[in-house]
């Protein structure tokens, strides 16, 4: 007797590998979900820069008040722009200034500014 030939199934390729491609992808997926950390946004990144550079502005005020001026222009004009820039009132600062050592017009200029801040 001779023996039917026997076909053979095949296997189907293409079903294999889309099923491996998925599971890979869900695993490399959790893999990257367990990694741990929040990436701040360029909003956040800017807020923080311009916190440092306001903490390094108080910082050289406070210094500046410290030392003080001994009737340098340079040293007052400098103080006079920084807490100007620093949302405080000059005002009371140059007043100081021009009784102690004559008006300077760069200080008052910064201390009338801060008080225009003022009122809008």
């Amino acid at each position: 007797m001779t023996e039917a030939p026997t076909v053979r199934a095949r296997l189907p390729y293409l079903s294999l590998v889309g099923i491996v491609l998925v599971v890979l992808m869900t695993l490399g997926n959790a893999a990257a979900n367990m990694i741990p950390g929040r990436f701040p946004t360029a909003r956040e990144l800017q807020r923080a820069e311009q916190n440092e550079i306001a903490q390094a502005r108080r910082d050289r005020i406070a210094a500046l008040q410290t030392e003080g001026d001994r009737c340098r222009p340079q040293i007052a004009r400098e103080l006079a722009r920084a807490l100007f820039f620093d949302g405080r009132s000059a005002l009371p600062y140059a007043n100081d200034f021009a009784t102690r050592c004559g008006d300077d017009p760069i200080v008052r200029r910064w201390a009338d500014s801060s008080v225009k801040l003022r009122l809008r």
